[in-house]
């Protein structure tokens, strides 16, 4: 029995009858994309360019068919041209001066050997031409992106990290998010090509998806690039199966789709090619990290992040509706279960202390610091009165404080912290209370405990035991714990409220004496 041609129809289980026999390209639509990048190899190295203007260094062959994540019925090539006269400190006028260059020839060069549509500026590949051409009337028509690239990488072998200057030199150029991707494209056919068969295979699933069921139905909108979804699938795998080289393709499919939905959380990076230790990497990674997310940079190029200022709205929608279908339903109709995928990656952090042996914890670097603190590991440690301390090098050294986070001090990335013992010292605190205008301050010993705190206002504002709380920074504070536990300092700001429990046994006794008044 055919599977049929719907992903939408596809039960869950066929999904990988659907991929192998509607997805994986055959030999004649392979030939016809390498014959095009052929083609256009020979237009660029031969007629293209003068000896003046440029001198072409190399032609690459980019895109799907690069990669192995080739579709059916949707021939594409990105050719990648480095020309002599790129350089980072280049203007932007001047690139496209050059890419006017290209689209102009091209076009006489073209109109004798076969079908070629509009030529236009790709809005979504900075530094590129996007056309369709058609060699023969019986032939599928082929996309063709053309890059213009820097040289900057050299023979350079893709499988090891370029030298930090390469880097360095890109981020202090500042030039637009994403314009010398391409000169990376080495190091980005290297990062999908060494990927497992099944998740090349997950990963044309999801690109069907986008164009048949996103793109084609917003194709006006503003969507993020195929390649965002490629990277966000390829961490989903990373992260939710341990690089498992064999998996289940409808939880894969789910997995991605549920992690669409959550966009606003995403924040995610890779380490593969450029390390965090050079201080001009870190510090721009760390800046992108900051950023409105979703951020997905890109593995290749720090500068960029692939998932900036895009309709992921409608991207969310959309998969929602996605896994309300059998494709993501099992053959019970219940909800395929989506693999544990964090929506940021998890941090190491080296815990050093002064007495007894060091600790190694794994964190969110977006969730408060007490989330760290409440870790089996860590939580006994701090009713002894120890405070998180960071001393990072050229990072300054601070006090973790519980209410922030890590993120909030600039740590992404695997650091090294200190657990110090407090000393007790006294401070003063301000306790404000909703229905006084006027705050009270309290002097108080650091160690002291939360609950002596509370006794001190209730017997100063005559409030009845147990009735009230005190809130710092949104949380509510226990009162066998130090005022240190929560990393409490001078001049902050307690807030008291009632009891919830308390406030509605007493609105309730008010309203049973006013009916009592009335009757």
């Amino acid at each position: 029995m055919e599977p049929p041609l719907s992903l939408f129809d596809t039960p869950s289980e066929r999904l990988d009858a659907f991929i192998a026999n509607e997805l994986l390209p055959n030999k004649e639509c392979k030939k016809e994309v390498h014959d095009a990048f052929h083609m256009i190899q020979r237009f660029l190295r031969g007629s293209c360019f003068t000896d003046q203007e440029a001198r072409v260094m190399k032609v690459l062959k980019a895109g799907s068919v690069m990669d192995g994540t080739m579709l059916k019925h949707k021939g594409e090539v990105h050719v990648v041209v480095f020309l002599s006269c790129y350089n980072y400190s280049m203007e932007v006028s001047h690139h496209h001066d050059m890419l006017m260059l290209i689209k102009e020839r091209l076009h006489h060069y073209w109109k004798n050997l076969a079908y070629i549509s509009d030529i236009c500026v790709d809005p979504e590949v900075p530094s590129s031409l996007f056309f369709t051409i058609q060699s023969t009337m019986t032939s599928e028509p082929i996309d063709v992106v053309i890059l213009t690239a820097h040289d900057d990488l050299g023979s350079f072998h893709p499988t090891c990290p370029p030298p930090p200057e390469t880097y360095v030199e890109l981020i202090k150029a500042k030039r637009l998010p994403g314009q010398f991707s391409s000169t990376f494209i080495k190091l980005q056919k290297s990062f999908i090509k060494s990927l497992p068969t099944k998740l090349k295979n997950l990963l044309r699933l999801v690109k069907h998806w986008y164009l048949q069921h996103l793109k084609f139905s917003c194709p006006k909108a503003a969507l993020p690039a195929v390649y965002a979804l490629e990277l966000l699938t390829i961490y989903a795998w990373e992260t939710g199966t341990s690089q498992a080289q064999n998996f289940n393709m409808a939880s894969g499919f789910v997995s991605v789709m549920a992690l669409l939905q959550d966009h606003k959380d995403i924040c995610i990076y890779w380490t593969k090619y450029y390390s965090l230790q050079d201080h001009v990497i870190r510090n721009s990674v760390k800046q992108q990290l900051k950023r409105k997310r979703p951020v997905i940079l890109d593995p290749v190029d720090p500068t960029h992040n692939v998932g900036e200022g895009k309709r992921w709205d409608l991207v969310a929608q959309r998969a929602a509706q996605c896994l309300k279908k059998i494709c993501c339903l099992d053959k019970y109709n219940c909800p395929i279960p989506a693999w544990n995928v964090k929506r940021v990656r998890s941090i190491q952090v080296a815990v050093k202390r002064q007495r007894g042996k060091n600790l190694t914890i794994w964190a969110d670097p977006f969730e408060p610091i007490q989330q760290m603190k409440m870790q089996p590991k860590l939580a006994p440690l701090f009713y002894n009165q120890h405070y998180l301390f960071c001393g990072e090098s050229g990072s300054g050294q601070y006090v973790l404080r519980c209410h922030y986070s890590l993120a909030d001090y600039g740590i992404f990335s695997d650091v090294s912290i200190s657990l110090v013992e407090r000393v007790s010292s006294k401070i003063r605190l301000c306790v404000k209370h909703p229905r006084n205008r006027i705050p009270e301050y309290y002097s108080m010993g650091s160690n002291d405990l939360i609950g002596k705190l509370m006794c001190m206002i209730e017997e100063r504002g005559g409030l009845l035991p147990g009735q009230h709380i005190l809130m710092f920074q949104g949380q509510h504070l226990q009162m066998e714990l130090p005022l240190a536990y929560y990393d409490i300092q001078e001049d902050d700001i307690l807030v008291l409220s009632e009891r919830e429990s308390y406030s509605f046994s007493h609105r309730k006794e008010v309203r049973k004496h006013m009916r009592f008044f009335f009757q």
